[in-house]
């Protein structure tokens, strides 16, 4: 090849390189900045006369767990439940999530509702999660990325007031629950539960993760051979969260069942003289037809 040729080929080559390079730093970037950041809807910064209101967020949601949770004016922890929007079932790596949930009865006056996204990844083995995800403590195979939206909005009903504080744990109550401290030999638990009331969600999380999977009800989770945990949680119609039930079990392979032979008559004294009967009876009837044939 002529060398001039074999310069501009690797000038070529070096040229795309450098393109695709950019372009993935390019996206790697609009990931990190744009993935999974939530924003507030309503309130929005401004002047209500009702002192009941509703909060609205909206998120992107990819294919890991969430937690969505608000607090108001610097106090509580309370979970907002979220559904993501996909009305034609269409497959998608990230959707449009949104959540809302009825505030307590405020007061007169200005108020802060700050709203915390939390996105949840477990890692087992390969790649190690990257920016923004950064581990749960130091050595943790828990990764945790963290977004928040705040809003600060004023009350002026005019109204008398008489507020009925939230109370931080809710008085739903979580009994039943269907996996104990026992052995199973099935790798499909079947989870199941009741609740004193009206949850506004549910979810369980396996082996203490930090990460909650949000469940409408009962279902069947997959499990492997080994102890594990499992606690189910729930909340109110306010975000708050009762007091969740926890259980251990173990999974263990299924023994399988070795095929019984029956024991046979073959070594007895009966067979045996019957084969040896029908083996003379054969040996003596090839040798009549072989001396009928020889004296032909």
């Amino acid at each position: 090849m002529n060398p001039n040729k074999s310069l501009v080929f690797l000038m070529v080559i070096l040229v795309i390189c450098l393109v695709l390079s950019f372009l993935t730093v390019k996206v790697e970037s609009t990931v990190s900045q744009s993935y999974s950041v939530v924003k507030i809807l309503s309130p929005t910064d401004s002047t209500y006369n009702s002192r009941l209101l509703t909060l609205n967020v909206t998120f992107t949601h990819g294919p890991l767990d969430y937690t969505l949770t608000y607090s108001l004016d610097g106090k509580g922890d309370y979970a907002i439940p979220h559904t993501v929007y996909n009305p034609n079932n269409e497959l998608h790596v990230m959707y449009s999530a949104y959540g809302s949930i009825k505030l307590p009865e405020l007061s007169d006056g200005t108020h802060t509702i700050t709203v915390t996204l939390v996105s949840h990844v477990h890692y087992s083995a390969g790649v190690k999660p990257g920016a923004p995800f950064q581990p749960v403590s130091p050595g943790s195979s828990e990764y945790q990325a963290i977004w928040t939206d705040s809003v600060t909005f004023t009350i002026d009903s005019n109204q008398p007031y008489n507020p009925q504080p939230l109370d931080d744990l809710s008085p739903l109550k979580i009994s039943d629950l269907s996996v104990t401290n026992q052995t199973y030999t099935s790798q499909n638990v079947s989870l199941s539960f009741n609740i004193n009331g009206i949850a506004s969600q549910i979810a369980y999380s396996l082996d203490g993760r930090s990460s909650k999977r949000t469940i409408p009800g009962n279902l069947t989770i997959p499990v492997s051979v080994g102890v594990h945990n499992i606690t189910v949680y729930a909340w109110d119609d306010f975000g708050r969260a009762c007091k969740p039930e926890t259980a251990t079990f173990s999974v263990v392979e299924q023994a399988v069942e070795e095929e019984k032979i029956e024991p046979t008559n073959a070594g007895s004294p009966t067979v045996l003289a019957a084969s040896i009967s029908t083996v003379v009876v054969i040996v003596g009837l090839l040798v009549y037809l072989g001396y009928r044939m020889i004296n032909r």
